[in-house]
């Protein structure tokens, strides 16, 4: 089981690192949807290309909320070299993004009609004045949805667990610096990744935890419609048994099946949720993650995209378990030539093609719940 294969060095890199099949997602892509507003009836709309996003969640979304003090070791090193290398949009500097590039809010944005993720709240994007037209991005690498593990998070980096970013957006409305028309068609990405589930101990605490986590995060996307929000797309979790840092026992070969129990399981219970609430979509990242980084079947398109799909292109030597981390000022760690052609960027984060890659498999879908008609490519 994954749980047991989860050392301590483990759940420390999975708090800080830590999809319907492709063809139910093709058949999902494509036509217009009238957005139905819930809750609130604020009078006049934006046009489409300003419809504000709000991102909560992990390291899956965060666009540079972590904290960039050198003094915080491997918690900052988001803001140092290797990452952000590929990034051309930003001078290939390293951008607060746990990836070599942008990350999955990046690309949710691009889908509707914008350059990249709205600034980060705590970032030097915002002002603290004027909310940015495109929405505010609360996601902070190391969130969890309830709690993070103890002592994973040094003094000083500012984690805000997920009801703590939706408090923040609650905040700016108290404060003026937004109103309803502010909500009108808006969209909420909650990027969740699992780290709540770092600090369970075995299968059985693993499964335990289900529950509460899926009731918190049902609470939330309920918050937020009553708040205004018009949409809520939720990830379901990734496939934990993919993972580099899992993938490694059989050298990168293979998944470690056992260790995607817990995600399915959670993953089920997200849909027995929120599925029926016709404002909220689930968004299979799981599904199309797992089609990527399978062993190739024959003429699989999807699993064909990357030469190297389970092991990472960022890799600390000792499989970090002696403090070392992708960009280690002392240079403990691997980097590979081509970061296009890994799915992996670190133990647990996708590279900016890995994210490219998952969200145009997805985007279809996302038009269709949006009600987006212009496709906009990435």
């Amino acid at each position: 089981m994954m749980i047991k294969l989860l050392t301590s060095a483990c759940i420390l890199l999975l708090f800080l690192n830590v999809a319907e099949s492709s063809r139910a997602l093709a058949a999902g892509g494509g036509g217009n949807v009238t957005w139905t507003k819930r809750h609130h009836d604020h009078g006049g709309g934006r046009a489409s290309h300003t419809h504000m996003l709000f991102v909560f969640g992990d390291e899956f979304a965060d666009a540079g909320n972590l904290a960039t003090e050198a003094s915080l070791g491997g918690y900052s090193r988001t803001w140092r070299y290797p990452f952000g290398e590929s990034d051309a949009a930003h001078g290939r500097k390293p951008t607060g993004r746990f990836s070599d590039g942008l990350v999955q809010s990046d690309y949710m944005a691009k889908i509707m009609g914008k350059r990249e993720s709205p600034p980060a709240y705590n970032g030097d994007g915002w002002d603290g004045e004027v909310v940015d037209p495109s929405g505010l991005n609360f996601a902070v690498g190391g969130a969890g949805v309830m709690r993070a593990p103890p002592g994973a998070a040094p003094a000083g980096a500012r984690v805000a667990m997920l009801r703590a970013q939706v408090t923040q957006l609650r905040d700016l409305v108290s404060d003026g610096l937004l109103d309803d028309k502010d909500f009108d068609e808006s969209v909420a990405l909650v990027a969740f990744s699992g780290n709540d589930y770092a600090q369970v101990g075995d299968a059985d605490g693993f499964e335990a935890l289900i529950p509460m986590v899926v009731d918190e995060v049902a609470s939330l996307v309920s918050e937020l419609l009553d708040m205004g929000v018009t949409k809520v797309v939720v990830n379901t979790l990734p496939p934990f048994g993919c993972t580099p840092w899992l993938a490694r026992g059989s050298n990168y070969t293979a998944c470690n099946g056992g260790a995607n129990d817990g995600p399915a399981k959670h993953n089920a219970m997200l849909r027995d949720r929120l599925d029926g609430d016709d404002d909220v979509m689930v968004l299979d990242v799981y599904t199309v993650m797992m089609d990527m980084v399978a062993p190739p079947a024959e003429g699989s398109e999807l699993s064909a995209r990357f030469k190297e799909r389970l092991q990472p292109c960022c890799e600390s030597y000792g499989g970090g378990e002696d403090g070392a981390y992708c960009g280690d000022p002392d240079g403990r760690y691997w980097l590979c030539d081509h970061p296009e052609d890994y799915f992996y960027w670190d133990f647990v984060n996708p590279t900016q093609a890995g994210w490219r890659a998952v969200m145009q498999m997805l985007q279809g879908p996302i038009m269709a719940f949006l009600g987006i008609s212009q496709l906009n490519h990435f």
